[in-house]
């Protein structure tokens, strides 16, 4: 049986191990429980969420397997979810495979582009049966609801990976007005390719390109300060890439308000990890699982270039009696930002796939200063199979869950 549910052992536990707690911090967090935000709406696992910023108020939820982009109006008695996109080409889909990530242009509404991450399937173009792509598309010119599936210009190609997992496939623009993409290390199971302290290939990454001026030869420019153009100490990292370290990062978010960039990355074997991801940054996987030393007999080096940063917080796959807050797969979130639960306002949520537990997350100066489950599980009815959040342009907050319905989070 687990041990009854404690706000304050929570913080310490989720704190351990060597975060300090700053002296004046608020260990405060609210206590929240779940409700189905669109009861009138029903999706084939739903694994993001997004909008465009042109003033309609829609949401924009994509289906993985079916490769579906579905729109609807932000109302909570709302029926009205219409086809935005059905992808034309083949895609692979086993588990972690599939269509992955939705980001809207900033400038959407002039524009009309938005661009996708899916596991493309080539083999009947002579291609690889599995890579990743990011590709642009546009909204019909005669229908705002509809998207142009002739208009695909694939902008990003991802090398040939050799396995199904991992995938990564977050994508959202940064407040630089860049597009930020995670892979994750190839797949399988610790490494294989060793790709985690490789900052020449694009796995085990989060990626930044330009997608409004393209330069030598390729669909995307690379920005002026990402780590390859900006100091020497980095030429030899590939030119896209941002950050390494990273097993495989399972939604990453910017706060709208300060820009910070916050990452869940997947563990392997004990635990789960929360990032603040840094430009040039370097996040220890292989070497670490979290704050841990991963297979140490393998020896392998941390890129000079970067020394390796530790998590923010971790989390077990196996509770103990001091960390009974387990899971096994994380999902990241956002730091909330919206009005309808203030004591929650700054809290970086997150959440397990598969244990439905959901944390809050202060920070100040880089460190965690408060960490705690938000939900009592033991008073919950249902568990959630946490596969993202998403928020709205007010900045409320929502989970997608493969129970095919979108929550979102109330007093309890």
């Amino acid at each position: 049986m687990r041990m009854p549910f404690s706000p304050l052992f929570a913080v310490l536990a989720a704190l351990a191990p060597a975060i300090a707690v700053a002296d004046d911090s608020n260990l405060s967090l609210p206590q929240l429980t779940t409700e189905v935000a669109f009861p009138n709406l029903k999706f084939d696992r739903p694994v993001a969420m997004d909008f465009p910023n042109d003033d309609s108020n829609l949401l924009f939820v994509i289906e993985q397997h079916q490769a579906k982009v579905w729109s609807f109006p932000n109302d909570k008695e709302t029926s009205q979810k219409q086809l935005f996109l059905q992808l034309a080409a083949p895609i692979s889909k086993d588990n972690e495979e599939g269509l992955l990530g939705l980001a809207f242009h900033p400038k959407y509404k002039e524009n009309g582009q938005f661009f996708v991450y899916y596991s493309a399937d080539d083999r009947a173009k002579g291609g690889p049966n599995r890579r990743s792509v990011v590709s642009r598309f546009r909204v019909s010119k005669t229908d705002p609801r509809t998207a142009d599936p002739k208009s695909e210009e694939r902008i990003w190609i991802g090398p040939d990976d050799p396995f199904s997992n991992h995938n990564g496939g977050c994508i959202a623009f940064g407040p630089d007005g860049f597009l930020y993409i995670s892979l994750g290390d190839s797949g399988a199971a610790d490494d294989p390719l060793r790709s985690g302290q490789n900052p020449k290939d694009h796995f085990g990454s989060i990626l930044r390109i330009d997608v409004d001026h393209p330069t030598d030869g390729k669909a995307y420019g690379i920005p002026s300060d990402n780590p390859a153009r900006r100091d020497p100490k980095f030429a030899h990292w590939a030119p896209e890439v941002y950050c390494i370290g990273l097993r495989n990062v399972w939604k990453f978010s910017f706060d709208r308000e300060n820009g910070k960039l916050w990452a869940g990355d997947v563990g392997q074997n004990l635990y789960e990890m929360v990032h603040l991801i840094k430009n040039g940054g370097n996040y220890g996987w292989s070497i670490k699982e979290a704050f841990h030393p991963f297979l140490p007999q393998r020896k392998i080096k941390a890129d000079p270039a970067s020394p390796i940063s530790p998590p923010l917080v971790e989390y077990p796959h196996k509770p103990t009696a001091e960390r009974p807050d387990d899971g096994k797969s994380i999902t990241g979130g956002y730091v909330y930002r919206g009005k309808a639960l203030k004591d929650l306002v700054g809290v970086y949520v997150y959440g397990d796939f598969d244990t439905g537990r959901i944390w809050g997350l202060r920070e100040k100066d880089g460190k965690a200063v408060a960490s705690a489950e938000l939900i009592d599980r033991q008073l919950e009815k249902k568990k959630l199979a946490i596969a993202s959040f998403g928020e709205d342009p007010q900045g409320e907050l929502y989970i997608l869950a493969f129970d095919g319905q979108i929550h979102r989070l109330v007093p309890r």
